[in-house]
């Protein structure tokens, strides 16, 4: 097999339905997506009485508001653009905290968990 025919086999790999599915809508496709239909974030945002910045905030970091603005607008579920923040019935995942997981991490290092005095 040539290195062209493997490129081309994790190309299609990296496209399959579950891929997509794990890990939702890469942001330039929800942008290109937008666009087809004729409108911008920002204009979809004012559109909807939100924040101009906050469809292109919502492509960064959580934006409740704006990630429902924009599913509604492509017709998309919220679960399938952005799977790591919402379940298949369409409620929000718990937001997962790094940093506090980080520091009790370091916690437990340096033996200062509760009762470890």
């Amino acid at each position: 097999m040539t290195s062209i025919q493997i490129r081309m086999l994790n190309h299609e790999r990296d496209w399959s339905i579950e891929t997509v599915m794990a890990k939702g809508w890469h942001a330039e496709d929800i942008k290109g997506a937008i666009r087809k239909r004729g409108r911008s974030l920002t204009a979809l945002a004012l559109e909807n009485d939100l924040c101009e910045s906050a469809c292109r905030a919502a492509l960064l970091r959580p934006q409740p508001a704006a990630e429902k603005v924009i599913s509604e607008f492509l017709g998309v579920s919220l679960h399938l653009l952005w799977p790591d923040r919402y379940f298949r019935d369409g409620n929000r995942k718990p937001r997962r905290h790094v940093r506090d997981e980080l520091n009790q991490n370091r916690a437990g290092a340096h033996g200062q968990i509760a009762g470890r005095a």
